[in-house]
């Protein structure tokens, strides 16, 4: 979260990628530190042990929620 409103308070567009376990802590961080609509990506955390999780589904819910802030940001 720092990284990405620091980054946005220097000029460089950022977005914050977080498990959706975090989400509300991200938001409220993100406004704490007065960047309310610092942009953050949420995708569900994978349940199951590490050996039998997929991380292609949650690449894929990442790839697909940047690609649509890319193509509406207004950079």
């Amino acid at each position: 979260m720092r990284d990405g409103i620091n980054l946005e308070g220097k000029g460089v567009p950022a977005i914050v990628i977080s498990h959706n376990v975090f989400e509300k802590a991200a938001h409220a961080q993100s406004n704490a530190l007065g960047l309310p609509e610092l942009r953050v990506i949420v995708y569900q955390q994978p349940k199951g042990q590490e050996a039998d999780v997929e991380g292609v589904e949650a690449a894929k819910q990442v790839v697909d929620q940047l690609i649509n802030m890319v193509q509406n940001a207004n950079l």
